[in-house]
């Protein structure tokens, strides 16, 4: 009766070792796939990191020329609020004076202004 068994236990031997060699050359195909995969992934991922870093780099120095260009552009509009504010100040001085000589040669005097309630009229 183990005479009869040996073939029985050899082919199991076989086909056992033949699945272990198949499970292992299955791993390292999945194993050389995962490698290349990765570093495909790190490729892409390296490429995209600096595609942003040069987009970022490129944005903030856009960013900067906007900001100089705004601080310049303020000082300016602030140069002429200034400029137009003075002339305007002195424009309603000379208009102040106009109309005081205008009424003065029509005999136009301001009218007084109006008597402070006194306590008898409360």
């Amino acid at each position: 009766m183990s005479v009869d068994l040996i073939p029985f236990f050899a082919t199991m031997v076989v086909v056992v070792a033949g699945l272990m060699r198949y499970q292992h050359l299955d791993s390292t195909k999945t194993r050389e796939l995962i490698d290349k995969a990765s570093k495909e992934n790190r490729e892409l991922i390296d490429k995209a990191s600096k595609e942003n870093r040069e987009l970022i780099k490129e944005k903030s120095d856009e960013n900067r020329d906007l900001i100089k260009e705004n601080r310049e552009l303020v000082d300016r509009n602030r140069d002429l609020i200034e400029k137009y504010h003075l002339e305007t100040a002195a424009s309603i001085g000379e208009v102040r004076e106009r109309l005081a000589r205008i009424e003065g040669r029509l005999e136009i005097w301001p009218t007084p202004p109006p008597d402070e309630p006194t306590a008898e009229a409360a």
